[in-house]
Formats: C-alpha cells, structure tokens, sequence
C-alpha cells in the first residue's frame, strides 16, 4: 500500500438531511460498498415541487407529484430513511441529534428525561475521522 493510504477497516457513515432534490441526488450519488447512508427527514416523501400547479388545477393527481423516500432508494442497500426533524448536528462527537416523528406528531419535544416513542436519538455519524 501506497505512503500516506491507509485501510479501511470499517465503511464510512454519511447521514444526509433532507429528502429534496440536493438530498435524494447525494444519497443515490453515494451508491457504494464503502459507505452507509442515512437520509431523514420529516416526511416520508419526496414532493416534485414544479408540478405542484398542475394538481391544484386538478390536471394531475396528488399521487403522481410525490414519492415515497423509501421507494426511491429501495434498490439501494446501502440506503436507509429514517423519519424525523434534525434538532442539533454536534461535530466533535459526530453525531446527528433528531427528534422522532411520533414527538413531532404531538407538536412537542421529551422535557427533563421524558420519554417519547422516538425520542431523542443520537442518529449516526457526521462524517469519519
């Protein structure tokens, strides 16, 4: 092995935020062996916004503008969508901090060591060191 290269001993953790046009393209960019994917984002679809006009006039259903996350990256193993709002990115520790979808429901965040289903969870990795 080449000076200054080292082995990877473990696949690298990518967590993407949001499922919009920028965070579908890196998650499918990130189609490899080498790395786990986490997409989150607070809903469980990707909405084609350009086309969002043709439904209010009623040329198109709500069905054909809008995708589910999971269903766009079914075909990639290395993918995985997790469904919450992102509430803090620590970088010294490396983790994403996110609060569940069941808290969001409610429209309330866990106070003082409550537990919620989906509370707080430290949801991956920001990059590798």
């Amino acid at each position: 092995m080449p000076a200054g290269v080292e082995a990877m001993s473990e696949r690298w953790k990518v967590v993407v935020i949001g499922g919009g046009f920028g965070g579908l393209s890196a998650a499918q960019s990130l189609k490899s062996d080498l790395v786990d994917v986490t997409l989150i984002d607070r809903r469980n679809y990707h909405l084609f916004q350009p086309l969002l006009y043709q439904v209010a006039t009623g040329s198109l259903s709500p069905a054909e503008i809008a995708a589910p996350l999971r269903g766009v990256l079914s075909r990639q193993k290395n993918a995985r969508v997790w469904l919450g709002t992102v509430e803090d990115i620590d970088p010294d520790s490396k983790r994403v901090h996110d609060w569940g979808v069941n808290c969001r429901r409610r429209n309330r965040k866990p106070r003082n060591g409550q537990k919620c289903y989906g509370q707080k969870t430290q949801s991956g990795l920001i990059r590798r060191s």
